[in-house]
Order: structure tokens, then sequence, then C-alpha cells
């Protein structure tokens, strides 16, 4: 597998940044990427849906489904936050593990799909034990309650156990042209780039560099047959409309804090939650095919 020069040098350019800006700095960036890239690339699921479904024109009925599963997912924040960040940090957990496994693997199984979960766990973990602190402070915003650093620690070594094992028993599921030291640099890379930045930072230097993008150049090869400059802004251009809807739906929340006075990260990442669990949904019987 081709080492990702140009993700390894963008990093390295943002972990310069985090050295060189102020932390209000580092905020702004941070909701600036999450808001364009990392929005956009989730922006296109109905254009991915009809390609799972294999239909030019999608029925209203996957559309309402699709509606109908943020509405819920924004529901159940209100209702059982407790549960519904539980089940939010699961799925994002198995579809960061898919991104960057679903390319190197044979076949998708039971195992492979128990490592992409372990993987997320592991980034999450890492995530969160580099950052207890401020991981704790939204946690209690959420739902009420702080977690510790030793509990923050053991999610991480869970997630680290389960990966070393997971990996193992998936060996001879990689493809040939995997790098398996390339996957321990990596994550020797992401704890130190966890450890120097704060957490928002550090979710979005993962998130848009090793997430994102990577998901981006997917979709654009599946829709459009292979990713280049006019497909890139071919996929733009049809991700607009539900980019816009997504910015302007954040928009009326952030009014709501400030009127509330509620911590505007809390919501953010509510709002993310509720955007995510479609999104993750779709991925995975894109992959799946």
């Amino acid at each position: 597998m081709k080492f990702p020069i140009f993700n390894l040098i963008f990093t390295v350019f943002l972990f310069w940044l985090t050295i060189q800006l102020e932390a209000s700095y580092e905020e702004y960036l941070s909701y600036f990427f999450i808001l364009t890239i990392g929005i956009i690339h989730g922006s296109n699921d109905i254009s991915l849906i009809k390609v799972v479904k294999k239909q030019n024109r999608l029925p209203f009925k996957y559309l309402l489904f699709y509606v109908g599963l943020i509405v819920i997912n924004i529901a159940a924040f209100l209702i059982s936050p407790t549960l519904a960040l539980l089940f939010f940090i699961f799925i994002s957990c198995y579809h960061f593990g898919e991104q960057h496994f679903h390319n190197r693997i044979k076949r998708h199984d039971m195992l492979s799909k128990l490592l992409f979960l372990s993987y997320g766990s592991l980034i999450f973990g890492l995530l969160f034990y580099f950052n207890s602190e401020s991981t704790s402070i939204i946690i209690n915003d959420l739902i009420g309650y702080s977690l510790t650093e030793v509990q923050f620690l053991w999610f991480m070594a869970i997630g680290i156990a389960s990966t070393v094992v997971l990996y193992s028993l998936n060996y001879k599921n990689f493809k040939e042209s995997s790098n398996h030291f390339q996957e321990i640099f990596l994550i020797l890379l992401f704890a130190i780039l966890f450890k120097l930045a704060a957490l928002l930072w550090a979710f979005a230097i993962y998130f848009i560099v090793w997430h994102s993008l990577p998901s981006l150049m997917d979709q654009i090869k599946t829709l459009y047959g292979e990713s280049n400059k006019v497909n890139i802004v071919h996929y733009i251009k049809s991700s607009f409309v539900y980019w816009l809807i997504s910015i302007l739906g954040l928009i009326l929340l952030y009014i709501a804090t400030t009127y509330f006075e509620i911590n505007f990260i809390t919501v953010f990442f509510a709002f993310l939650a509720a955007i995510t669990v479609p999104h993750v949904i779709v991925m995975y019987f894109l992959n799946k095919n």
C-alpha cells in the first residue's frame, strides 16, 4: 500500500501551525476545516445511495428515511444523551476504522469488521486520553457525568489490545501491498499529534487529513470513475445544497446556544453526531458492495 505522503506533509504542516498559533486561532481553523471539508465529505450521501441501490432516481422513501435518522439522533440526545453518546462513539469508531482499512482488506467478514471497530476505538482512546480534561468537560455537558483520566486510560488500553489481537487475526486477510510497519508509524504519529494539540484541533487534523480527504477520494472514484480536478468540482457542486442545509441548521443551533447560554462546542458535537449516523450507514453499504 503506497504511503500517503500528501497526508503526512499536510499533518506536519498543521503540526507547525500548532506551535505558531494561539489556541483561539486553532479553534477557528478547526471549525473551518470541519464545516467545509468535513461536512462536504458526508454531503453526497443521496448520490451514493443511488449507487448502492443501482437506481437513477431515488425513491422518496429513502430520502425520508435519511432525514428521519437525523431527526431521531437529535431527539436521542434530548431524551437519553448517555445512550446517544455511547452509540455515536460506537458507530464513529467503526466508521473511522472502516475508512482506514476497507481498501487494505481482501474480504469484509466479521473479523475484519471487529478490526474496524477496535482500530477506531484506539484512535478515539488516544484522542480522549491525551485530552482527558477537555473531553471530560464536554461529556459532562452532554450527559451530566464526568469521566476520570483513569477511565480514559482503560478505554485507550482496550483499544490498543483489541487492535493488536484483531490485526493479528486478520493478518492473512490483508492485501499483499499492505505495509504493516506503516500502520505502527501512523499510530505513533497520531499519539504525538493528540498529545501536543488541543482536543478540537487534534480531532480536526485527524478527521480532515486522515478520514475526510481519503473518503472524498473514494467517493469521487465511485461516482465518477476517477479522482481528478473536474470530478472534484462535480462532487462539490452536487454536494452544495446538502452542505448549505447543514450549515444553516448549525447556524440556527448557534443562535439557540447563545440565547439559552449553552456551551456551543457541546451542541456542535451533538450536531456532528446527528449527521454522522446516516452517513456511516450509507458508507457501510457502499463499502459492502
